[in-house]
């Protein structure tokens, strides 16, 4: 499709977004100030079009990766493959930097698996830059940076003798021998924490370890939180004893870690079909136990495994086939409210749309349907309330933003008309410690390419290569944040 490029590396525009408020006919107005566009790769992967693609021609851009793309100390860090097919990790000096890229020739991505991305993670304690890529059901990929790259990012060089070769093993812990869907956050204290799943889909455990930068390795002892095959789900007259987590998120708010999750049941095989029900669960000890929405301990790492029955987990019943898509987004603050945005069907025979799932800081749990849909989203929140929810319809950002009112009981939720188009293949991925940081909406993402390369052989090729972008953008709300 034609994109429309900006002829200037930093611009300012002014988009207008009126907002219904639930019980007033008066429209407050939001601007979100468009402050920079920049490339990280000119020649991105894309896989072929074609059955040797899998899920996806885009593999630069998946929800599941959480973020690929972080900030630490006036540097940004974003991790993808390159077209030919290299893992790369770059970076730049914010706010407008030009994106300085290492591409590592001791790997390669052989599938055409969009599953299989590229994230990062970065130790703030020690320094120390984390990469984990290239798994679907397989071994660990991972390589660790010198220790004080990312504090002191000035004085090294950045190329590839600061980083390990590829590891298959988290220093002094295993991990287990099929990895999907790793995620790396930071902890309070400026530990680095990693989420995965062991096994497979429909049928895997949910693990979760600690990188401890005073020690400088990971911490034994942790691993499994969420069991696989403890308990029956019964549904449509089928039982299933299996099932998996998919993580809308897992993130600290303050010094608590919030997760969120849908369970994805296994019968005769593993389907998005079989996905149903809003769990949530929080820690208040990096992990080590865990408690429902109403305070109850449920789970201890590696010991007392957090499962399909565990009581008070799900906080929002829905049924299978609802077409509930996996591993959403969440957004937690420090008084402990949660935001989950989920993609569903309602009640009736409607089409999928988007919903808007919240615990107060009381813990009472809410919901409401929004006025629009597209791809699994991304949900950040503004210290007001206000929330920002950024989203592709086929190939386009969409942005919104969503006001609650006085008593936080009812959202207002409104599109952005953008003026300009930004196009994005998979789906938009949000810099998080830039939001918390500076309150700059970073959006990762991968423009769509202009003639994909079409193949009905079946060995994986690779499809045209496309911009890998990074988008910046400020928000000023409005002068009054709360629905009448």
């Amino acid at each position: 499709m034609l994109l429309i490029l900006f002829t200037n590396a930093i611009c300012l525009l002014f988009l207008q977004l009126p907002i219904s408020t639930p019980n007033s006919d008066q429209a407050e107005t939001a601007q979100i100030e468009l402050i920079g566009k920049s490339t990280v790769d000119k020649k991105a992967l894309n896989f072929a079009e074609g059955p040797a693609a899998k899920f996806s021609t885009t593999v630069n851009g998946r929800t599941h990766q959480q973020s690929p793309v972080v900030s630490h100390r006036g540097f940004q860090y974003a991790t993808y493959y390159d077209t030919n097919r290299r893992v790369c990790i770059a970076r730049r000096k914010l706010p407008s930097g030009k994106w300085d890229v290492i591409r590592f020739n001791d790997h390669q991505i052989k599938t055409n698996d969009s599953h299989n991305t590229a994230v990062i993670g970065i130790c703030k304690k020690d320094g120390t830059i984390h990469m984990a890529f290239d798994h679907h059901a397989t071994q660990l990929n991972y390589r660790i940076s010198k220790r004080g790259a990312a504090n002191k990012p000035e004085s090294v060089r950045w190329n590839t003798k600061l980083f390990s070769p590829v590891i298959h093993s988290l220093g002094s812990v295993d991990a287990a021998s099929r990895v999907t869907y790793p995620r790396f956050f930071s902890t309070p204290s400026g530990n680095l924490m990693l989420f995965y799943r062991g096994k497979t889909s429909g049928d895997g455990d949910g693990i979760l370890e600690e990188y401890d930068g005073k020690r400088h390795d990971w911490t034994p002892g942790l691993g499994k939180v969420i069991a696989r095959d403890l308990g029956t789900f019964e549904a449509n007259g089928k039982k299933s004893q299996f099932r998996c987590a998919y993580m809308n998120s897992i993130s600290y708010a303050g010094k608590r870690l919030h997760a969120s999750w849908v369970w994805r049941d296994r019968f005769e095989k593993t389907n998005p079909r079989n996905q149903h029900d809003l769990c949530y669960a929080y820690s208040d000890d990096d992990g080590r136990t865990w408690r429902n929405s109403a305070g109850k301990v449920v789970g201890k790492i590696g010991k007392k495994f957090i499962h399909l029955n565990t009581p008070g987990l799900v906080v929002a019943k829905i049924p299978t086939n609802m077409l509930v898509t996996n591993q959403n987004t969440h957004y937690a603050y420090p008084d402990n409210s949660v935001h989950v945005v989920l993609r569903h069907k309602p009640k009736g025979n409607r089409g999928s749309c988007y919903h808007h799932y919240w615990r107060s800081k009381l813990g009472v749990w809410n919901h409401n349907e929004l006025p629009f849909t597209g791809k699994r989203p991304k949900v950040v929140g503004l210290k007001s309330g206000s929330l920002i929810l950024a989203f592709n319809n086929e190939v386009r950002l969409q942005l919104a933003y969503g006001v609650p009112n006085s008593n936080g009981s009812k959202w207002a939720w409104s599109e952005f008309r953008l003026r300009q188009v930004q196009s994005i293949a998979g789906e938009p991925l949000i810099d998080l410690e830039r939001w918390e940081q500076d309150q700059i909406l970073s959006i990762y993402g991968q423009e769509e390419p202009k003639k994909n390369v079409k193949t009905t052989r079946p060995q994986p090729l690779t499809g045209t290569p496309s911009p890998l972008m990074v988008v910046d953008y400020r928000l000023s709300p409005p002068n009054s944040s709360a629905a009448n």
